[in-house]
């Protein structure tokens, strides 16, 4: 196990962040399988509801001596209290709503047709309206798939096509990695996520024109999706050339967006 791989951030670091944080905020950290016990109560411990778990399916992971080949890493997606209601807390404080409609996983082709509605029975369409039995299309009518998309699941990464259930996030690329650093540099980060991954989750789960504090910048994928998506971005990082590394990739895709612009 690499030294980076052994623990997960106290409760501490995590009662520092909600500290920062807008009643209602998000927060997601990433971790490994073995670990996300740990983590989850760690984020628990330092006053955040756990809400909800993402699994970052990737199937290009190698398997350990004596482990199972790893096909997903798991985020811990915990909120900060909030205020009253839920709607009252958005209109008060801009967070805490995630952002559903423009997030949507378009379909493969034409959305399919011919739902039933209510209940168990609403999901089947086409060959499958038969096993939600005798007379349920006449008896509960139907409804066409939203044209803009599935609703985003809690699997995010490498499935096959035909399931069309999933955002696509497949590992970093090299090129990807190294973007923006001179002839002959690398990206040594262990694990860097890559920049779809990362503006999927902002879109979701910062506010439009909000701010994104990651306390662990490694080396900026978090900043380039916040760039992507309009947010403004903060990121704590102790390590100088991962620092060095960050504002390089950052200031390319700065870059990119003033030339097609």
């Amino acid at each position: 196990m690499e030294h980076w791989d052994k623990n997960v951030p106290p409760k501490e670091t995590w009662n520092e962040v909600r500290r920062v944080l807008k009643p209602g905020a998000f927060c997601l950290s990433f971790c490994s399988t073995h670990l996300y016990h740990r983590m989850a109560v760690n984020v628990e411990d330092g006053g955040f509801d756990i809400k909800d778990m993402i699994f970052w399916m990737v199937t290009t992971k190698m398997a350990k001596k004596n482990r199972l080949k790893p096909a997903f890493e798991p985020i811990v997606v915990g909120q900060k209290p909030y205020e009253s209601s839920l709607q009252k807390n958005f209109d008060e404080w801009g967070v805490g709503i995630i952002n559903i409609k423009g997030n949507k996983i378009p379909w493969d082709g034409k959305p399919p047709t011919g739902w039933i509605k209510g209940g168990t029975d609403r999901r089947a369409f086409g060959k499958d309206v038969k096993k939600a039995g005798v007379g349920a299309k006449e008896k509960l009518g139907t409804v066409d798939a939203d044209p803009e998309g599935r609703y985003p699941s809690n699997i995010v990464g490498d499935v096959m096509t035909e399931h069309q259930k999933y955002f696509y996030a497949p590992r970093v690329s090299r090129k990807e990695r190294d973007l923006g650093l001179l002839e002959g540099e690398t990206n040594p980060h262990p694990t860097p996520k890559p920049v779809s991954l990362m503006r999927w989750l902002v879109r979701i789960f910062a506010p439009i024109n909000g701010k994104v504090l990651d306390p662990y910048n490694g080396t900026g994928s978090t900043g380039i999706a916040s760039l992507l998506e309009d947010r403004t971005y903060l990121g704590l990082e102790l390590d100088q050339n991962y620092c060095d590394i960050s504002e390089k990739r950052i200031k390319k895709y700065k870059d990119y967006l003033q030339y097609d612009n």
